[in-house]
């Protein structure tokens, strides 16, 4: 979908680490995506239907080098377990940070509809990832898209609730 002219430069804004970190600030406290918000605006400038947008979750992971916290807005999927997230960054050829802080610490917090969550990050990558990545990739193709046109294996996530 092309993203209406007068939204483009916010649109730019966003996609960069600065504006990442502005989206995942308003997930984590407004339980909104400023992001997502845009991509709902269709190519008349009119918004999609509200049952249509689901807002997605701000994920805050511990720095693996700095040890600070690093939040980010991401899609997710309802699992038994918590909830399910893909390392895509987009279909980019590296891993996201994010995905490699939990591997190194499991330790993470997930905001979602202005709530905060203790979990514990399970990366799966490989057959371990099959069943989940089938009923994503049926609900979200593009993932597919982004797995066939890079070479790494993308991770699925699944954030278990602790405590």
């Amino acid at each position: 979908m092309a993203v209406p002219r007068i939204a483009r430069p916010v649109m730019g804004f966003l996609a960069t680490p600065r504006g990442q970190h502005v989206d995942a600030t308003a997930i984590r406290y407004t339980g909104h995506s400023p992001y997502a918000i845009l991509y709902g605006i269709d190519m008349e400038g009119g918004l999609r239907p509200p049952s249509s947008y689901r807002p997605p979750l701000a994920l805050t992971t511990i720095g693996r080098r700095s040890g600070k916290r690093h939040t980010i807005g991401l899609a997710y999927y309802e699992v038994d377990a918590g909830w399910a997230v893909v390392g895509s960054a987009g279909g980019s050829a590296r891993e996201p940070h994010w995905v490699r802080n939990v591997r190194d610490n499991p330790a993470a917090w997930v905001h979602l509809h202005r709530h905060t969550t203790s979990v514990s990050a399970e990366v799966l990558d490989g057959p371990a990832k099959e069943p989940l990545w089938a009923m994503i990739t049926a609900r979200a193709p593009v993932f597919a898209t982004f797995q066939a046109a890079v070479q790494r294996d993308i991770p699925v996530v699944v954030l278990h609730r602790r405590g």
